[in-house]
């Protein structure tokens, strides 16, 4: 993807649990997702910026317990950032996290939704439109060098993270059927 795009992880799905929010147009898959939400959690990936918080799932058993709830800005070459313009995206990133939660809590039919773990919703393609024009190409203030863009996965790298987003993917469904019963 050569243009910026913000994705959402919530562990608050309706009464299913965990599911990921996406933008129109993506062409994502659940497993690609899971992936840039991963990358975050390692803090390997180059291209992306993530904030999150603690929220309360309910479980379909009654249980609550914690877990976070993530947006992430992907899509972007982080490395041509100065900090003081990543800093400001993540501030952005953080004044989004309250829309994020009206979205979730309350924007969102979950019982339409059903099972799925993938959910399109534009709000996300509408939140970076309205604030992060200040992602624009800009030349690098004098004395910085830009880095060179960070190298494409290959492909046995990209074969190996959908596995991994497919296998996670399962186990949040295992998971979840288990709390259903239990």
């Amino acid at each position: 993807m050569g243009t910026p795009f913000l994705i959402a992880e919530t562990p608050r799905g309706g009464r299913f649990g965990h599911c990921f929010i996406v933008p129109p147009e993506t062409g994502l898959t659940s497993s690609e997702v899971a992936a840039y939400f991963r990358s975050a959690a390692l803090g390997r990936e180059a291209n992306l910026i993530a904030v999150n918080h603690q929220v309360r799932q309910h479980l379909p058993n009654g249980a609550v317990r914690q877990g976070p709830e993530t947006l992430l800005l992907a899509g972007l070459n982080s490395k041509d950032l100065t900090d003081a313009e990543e800093n400001r995206l993540r501030q952005h990133l953080d004044r989004l996290m309250p829309q994020l939660e009206k979205l979730v809590t309350g924007g969102i039919d979950w019982e339409e939704v059903g099972s799925r773990t993938l959910i399109i919703r534009p709000e996300l393609g509408d939140w970076l439109q309205q604030g992060l024009h200040a992602l624009q190409a800009r030349p690098a203030p004098a004395g910085r060098k830009r880095t060179a863009p960070a190298l494409s996965r290959s492909k046995l790298e990209e074969r190996t993270a959908r596995l991994i987003g497919t296998l996670l993917a399962l186990a949040v469904g295992a998971l979840t059927l288990f709390f259903w019963f239990f």
